[in-house]
């Protein structure tokens, strides 16, 4: 393959990168500041509860402010009903613990939740009871038979139904988990759209430009030789360090050949021309999109086997399997 096929598609790969974790970045951010991990967490304890029906009383762009501004209230348990399991469990004093006040866990154990839920049912109905006899006083069918599924025709105590508790969480949050990782790369694509339209990171002139400019190609090959990812922070980064973070990274991206004005509307003279050239800066501004919800993984990923195929040796093994809190340090383009 010619090596200038190479250069322009090492050129663009590091570019997506750049891109990629400034999305990332913002997501995270995003994430960070509306509690979208708990969020989801409680939508998926309610699905677990067989009480999804309430979902949506959950929802709404008012609970998101109260969230962002860490007021109680902003995960709507007071618009649940009295006899909602899901509220009285998430209020127990077990789960209330592991956050700050107006917020609430985006993680919770298994073996907490489950002890908390059976805490939960033996301080109401009393203890001493058969599981049968607890989960039968809940009145909640759809629960009951599944978690009497899979205890079985073994023991018949609290402490079969807390183990019980215990594997149908671990089932529903790998559900959800999935649930998050798919919103989480429709999000991306969202932000990756905007960066697109409001800094002109269009990837059809982009790409042009690096066929036509050879210098600028071999300072982003070279630049993308010299980009190697970062160790993820052991601890939770706090929404503050999020967007430091992402604006760290927007300074990266401002560096590359992007930004108006565009030469793709120098010469749009009448209406026609300006439609077609819009309508082709759509394209390319989708495209850089759609690269971005990628993640930067897979442009890592790309960018070594790339260099590789260009016969400049092997970059760095990068860690795919890190969670979305790993960044990839990037040099900047300024001389």
């Amino acid at each position: 393959m010619s090596s200038s096929y190479l250069d322009v598609a090492v050129g663009l790969s590091y570019t997506f990168l750049a891109v990629s974790l400034l999305c990332s970045a913002t997501r995270e951010a995003i994430a960070s500041l509306f509690q979208t991990r708990a969020k989801v967490l409680l939508d998926g304890v309610l699905t677990m509860l067989h009480e999804s029906a309430a979902r949506p009383k959950l929802r709404g762009v008012w609970p998101s402010m109260l969230r962002l501004l860490r007021i109680d209230g902003g995960f709507g348990l007071d618009k649940l009903n009295d006899a909602s399991l899901t509220a009285q469990v998430m209020q127990h004093p077990l789960i209330v613990g592991m956050a700050q006040q107006g917020r609430m866990p985006s993680y919770i154990p298994s073996a907490i939740f489950a002890r908390a839920l059976v805490s939960t049912l033996t301080a109401k109905y009393g203890k001493g009871q058969t599981a049968v006899a607890l989960l039968n006083s809940v009145g909640n069918e759809g629960l009951t038979r599944t978690l009497l599924a899979i205890m079985g025709d073994g023991p018949d105590d609290a402490a079969a139904l807390e183990n019980a508790v215990r594997i149908w969480y671990d089932t529903v949050m790998d559900r959800i988990s999935g649930w998050y990782k798919r919103r989480s790369q429709f999000v991306l694509f969202l932000v990756g759209l905007f960066y697109a339209c409001v800094m002109n990171i269009d990837a059809l002139q982009l790409s042009k430009r690096l066929w036509s400019d050879s210098a600028l190609t071999a300072q982003l090959v070279q630049k993308a030789e010299a980009a190697q990812p970062a160790v993820a922070p052991a601890i939770a980064a706090t929404p503050l360090e999020q967007t430091k973070q992402a604006k760290a990274q927007a300074e990266v991206v401002q560096a590359l050949p992007i930004g108006w004005p565009s030469a793709r509307f120098e010469n749009a003279s009448s209406a026609g021309t300006f439609m077609v050239a819009l309508l082709f800066a759509l394209i390319g501004w989708t495209a850089t999109a759609f690269a971005a919800s990628l993640g930067s993984p897979f442009w890592f990923d790309g960018i070594g086997w790339l260099l590789a195929l260009r016969g400049t040796g092997a970059k760095p093994a990068s860690d795919t399997a890190a969670t979305s809190s790993t960044t990839i340090t990037l040099p900047s383009l300024r001389q």
